[in-house]
């Protein structure tokens, strides 16, 4: 199977290390960070670098990139690692682009696995509960975390999603 995934509007491909410097540019600021329990602020294309490294090869770690712009340039991540997780730098939220490529790596997912998929979200980030909502998934506990961009705990509200609800919503 091909590590990309393209959708209408977009591909998810393998982070490069030319793709550094646009990551530490879109998540490195607050408004993205403190949305994320486990990116630091300021985030640096070091960091980037060694998050490229330690998920280097895996196909469910991906950039997400827009179909459409030939530079090919980063406009955010999705991945599943122990859980689904995502990011778009801000000028891209908004434009259904998180779920199109939620949808997509949750396919990718349940096409190998029968297992539950896990995730969640801060309580406040309305965006991400639609979003989760949207794919199927149901609340299944509340807990409390830190924020590593922000120093500060944070409440999040943990969701599951099963291979049933998935073939339900697709």
């Amino acid at each position: 199977m091909s590590e990309c995934i393209q959708t209408d509007r977009l591909v998810l491909r393998p982070f490069r290390d030319a793709d550094a410097a646009r990551v530490a540019e879109l998540i490195g600021t607050l408004s993205v960070s403190r949305w994320l329990t486990r990116v630091p602020y300021p985030y640096s294309p070091q960091n980037a670098r060694g998050f490229f490294a330690r998920h280097a090869g895996d196909d469910m770690v991906l950039a997400v990139t827009r179909a459409d712009d030939a530079s090919d340039k980063v406009i955010g991540c999705c991945s599943i690692q122990n859980e689904l997780g995502y990011w778009l730098g801000q000028p891209f939220w908004g434009l259904g682009y998180a779920f199109e490529a939620t949808t997509a790596l949750v396919g990718r997912y349940f096409r190998r696995h029968r297992t539950d998929l896990r995730s969640g979200y801060m309580q406040g980030n309305a965006a991400s509960a639609r979003i989760l909502s949207k794919l199927g998934f149901q609340p299944t506990r509340i807990e409390v975390a830190e924020c590593l961009a922000t120093r500060t705990p944070v409440t999040l509200q943990k969701m599951a999603l099963s291979l049933e609800a998935w073939r339900g919503t697709t």
